[in-house]
């Protein structure tokens, strides 16, 4: 009987010693492919996998007791990382793509989930991030639906969005703006100033957007021209007014010189905005129509304005 004893503890023990090897060896594999990073509940790095460093081009000494801001893109709106933290620190997982900089300064693309790690007594003690480098895709993706000149998503990705944002924003109960910007009288404009002139409007016009609308669910568009439009979320009415308004404005503020553009004698842009709420449903082709009548009004009231479409007329639903 302790003989045999003895000879089951051997075979344990070869088993124990057979389990602890091939731990090792996924635990290594997963360090070396597995692009993943934890930390404490105040975001401070506590531990990177050996692929997350290489991607990264930190050292795991330079990583940790850092934040991820370590390798945060100047252009990702700060709305985006309140988003972000709202969501994890809520007890939810957070899902989604996001553009980063290496120790090098170059740019690469993430998809990426973030979950809580909890203790025994189900504490948040801190949380854990899975990624996988998208990089080359994002790259083959942007070529598909940004505009080359301006940077501006394109007419394709515009009618990708748009029925995904009108859903989502239902889902949230929040109010969604489309708004049409045109340049006014802008054939003038290549006519005297020439069209390379122009084109430095057209993207200084699509800068000015982006450094207005900065939030990770703000779309900018160039529909064709000198349209162009945004999707955005509003809290409220006045908030959708207000924030339209500051955009009309910040072009105009630029200064951009305009000769044939009386009585500003400068470029300045007309808006037309519709206001979806979230319990109606729209008919896609009247959300366009409805926004460029408010746009054409802007124009009669003599450029340089923002109009709103009145919800309460003969607007079309389903």
């Amino acid at each position: 009987m302790l003989k045999n004893n003895h000879v089951d503890s051997k075979k344990l023990i070869s088993e124990l010693e057979q389990l602890l090897d091939d731990m090792h060896r996924y635990s290594t594999t997963v360090d070396r492919y597995v692009i993943t990073s934890s930390t404490d509940i105040h975001g401070k790095i506590t531990s990177v996998s050996q692929a997350f460093c290489q991607l990264t081009g930190y050292s795991e000494k330079e990583l940790i007791g850092n934040k991820h801001n370590i390798l945060r893109h100047p252009d990702t709106p700060t709305e985006f990382f309140a988003e972000m933290w709202q969501t994890i620190t809520s007890g939810q997982s957070w899902r989604g793509e996001l553009r980063n900089i290496n120790k090098s300064g170059e740019c690469f693309w993430v998809q990426l989930q973030i979950d809580s790690i909890r203790d025994e007594k189900g504490n948040t003690v801190g949380y854990i991030s899975i990624e996988q480098n998208i990089t080359d895709r994002k790259y083959i993706e942007l070529l598909t639906i940004r505009d080359e000149l301006t940077g501006a998503f394109n007419r394709r990705h515009y009618n990708h969005v748009l029925p995904i944002e009108i859903e989502r924003a239902k889902r949230d109960n929040k109010q969604l703006c489309f708004m049409m910007i045109d340049a006014d009288n802008f054939k003038k404009y290549n006519d005297t100033y020439g069209h390379q002139e122009g084109d430095e409007v057209l993207k200084n016009i699509v800068a000015t957007l982006k450094n207005t609308f900065k939030r990770a669910d703000d779309f900018i568009f160039r529909l064709g021209g000198e349209e162009f439009a945004v999707l955005y979320r509003a809290e409220n009415e006045s908030y959708a007014q207000s924030i339209a308004d500051i955009s009309r404005s910040k072009i105009y503020d630029l200064n951009m010189p305009h000769s044939g553009n009386p009585p500003y004698g400068r470029v300045t842009v007309s808006s037309g905005v519709m206001i979806l709420k979230p319990d109606q449903q729209y008919i896609l082709e009247e959300i366009y129509k409805y926004a460029d009548e408010a746009l054409y009004k802007a124009k009669h009231n003599g450029r340089n304005f923002v109009s709103f479409h009145d919800t309460e007329d003969d607007i079309e639903l389903f």
